[in-house]
C-alpha cells in the first residue's frame, strides 16, 4: 500500500513553528523527520500493518504515512524537537533566518 499523507495543522506561538499530525500505528523508532529551513517531511511505518485483514468498515488506516509541509516561514533546524505520544506527531522549530542545513529527527 502507497504511504498516505495525514491531515496537518501548522500554527505559530511563542517564536516557534509547530506541525502537528496523526500517525496511528507509528512508533517512535519507524518514524523519521527531515527539517530543512522552509520545509518538514515526516515518514512513518507503522510495525504491525493491516492489509490482511477482512475489512467491513476502514475509515482510517494503520500503516505507513508520509507527509510534506512547506513552512510558511523558515525555521531553525538544529533546534527543532519532535515528539510522538498515543499516534500524534509535533514538531517544533524555532522561527528563523532562513539559513541552517537539513536535521533529521527521531521522535521522542
Amino acid at each position: 500500500m502507497e504511504p498516505v499523507a495525514p491531515p496537518v495543522n501548522v500554527y505559530e506561538g511563542n517564536g516557534e513553528l509547530t506541525v502537528v499530525l496523526p500517525v496511528p500505528g507509528a512508533h517512535p523508532v519507524n518514524t523519521e523527520i527531515v527539517v530543512t529551513p522552509d520545509s518538514i517531511e515526516v515518514r512513518a511505518e507503522c510495525k504491525y500493518p493491516q492489509e490482511s485483514q477482512h475489512y467491513h468498515r476502514r475509515d482510517w488506516q494503520v500503516g505507513a504515512w508520509q507527509s510534506f509541509v512547506e513552512l510558511p516561514r523558515p525555521v531553525d533546524p538544529e533546534r527543532a524537537r519532535a515528539t510522538l505520544n498515543l499516534g500524534v506527531l509535533v514538531v517544533m522549530a524555532p522561527i528563523g533566518d532562513g539559513e541552517g542545513q537539513a536535521r533529521r529527527l527521531n521522535p521522542a
